[in-house]
């Protein structure tokens, strides 16, 4: 593969990650939304920073998967498409602990409602 190529692998896998981050994300807004008392506590446990953060984390993950699957551009079975949207799902869980784990900090804890206490995949803050 030449230079451009590459470059496209990279890029879809880029977005594809976010894809699949943006599934998580949504995931995460259900179960705050079906916890939460109501919209306002909601719209303020969002914390958009982190969030944005979590679709560039995302994005790398799917990003590293589609260089390792990938071998022809013009040839990208769905299968492949999918499995690099979930490596943005699940990748971002692998990549967010290990950054923690590396840094030694802990995620900050908030104990502002029990909707907090209940967002297990921290997906949205």
């Amino acid at each position: 593969m030449n230079a451009v190529q590459w470059l496209e692998v990279v890029c879809l896998g880029i977005v594809l990650g976010a894809l699949g981050q943006g599934a998580r994300t949504i995931v995460g807004l259900k179960k705050l939304n079906d916890y939460s008392d109501d919209a306002d506590s909601t719209t303020a446990l969002i914390d958009g920073v982190r969030l944005l953060i979590s679709f560039g984390i995302g994005g790398v993950a799917g990003a590293f998967a589609a260089i390792t699957l990938i071998t022809d551009i013009s040839k990208v079975p769905s299968e492949q498409l999918f499995a690099i949207a979930a490596s943005g799902y699940a990748g971002a869980d692998f990549i967010e602990g290990f950054i923690t784990r590396i840094s030694g900090s802990q995620p900050s804890t908030r104990t502002v409602t029990r909707a907090t206490a209940v967002s297990s995949d921290d997906a949205v803050g």
